[in-house]
């Protein structure tokens, strides 16, 4: 079964994959604290970002992501991420399922530049430990 965005009341589901996973953050930056569940983004990567401690997410086919996926957001919230995101991202409509394998529409955070990307895996244990600090009193 696939859950669409209009049965989420014309709430808006956005899949995170880096700094946006953690629920502090996330409260921060759109406001509140929505319903959340773990979820995977099949045929994508998240990798590091030159000089940052945050990630990108881009497609790449066999891949996948494990993030978590934040339910019925409204349109408030969701311009309080786009805000956040900034322009070197772009937000993009996706299918992504939890871990019973049940599908869900959701929105996630595209890189959109053509640079500045490192083509190794980025972890949120040591963003969790170690970048967090940086990440906290960049943009937080």
């Amino acid at each position: 079964m696939i859950v669409d965005q209009s049965e989420t009341g014309g709430r808006i589901n956005v899949f995170t994959y880096g700094s946006l996973m953690l629920s502090f953050v996330f409260q921060r930056v759109a406001g509140r604290c929505p319903e959340s569940i773990e979820a995977i983004l099949d045929d994508w990567r998240r990798v590091r970002v030159d000089n940052e401690t945050f990630p990108a997410a881009v497609p790449a086919d066999g891949e996948r992501v494990r993030g978590i996926l934040w339910l019925g957001l409204s349109a408030h919230e969701i311009a309080r991420l786009d805000q956040f995101e900034g322009e070197h991202y772009r937000r993009v409509t996706v299918r992504v399922r939890d871990f019973s394998g049940e599908d869900y529409a959701a929105e996630v955070y595209q890189w959109s530049r053509t640079d500045g990307l490192i083509n190794e895996p980025w972890d949120i244990d040591w963003f969790k430990t170690v970048g967090i600090k940086d990440f906290s009193s960049k943009y937080l």
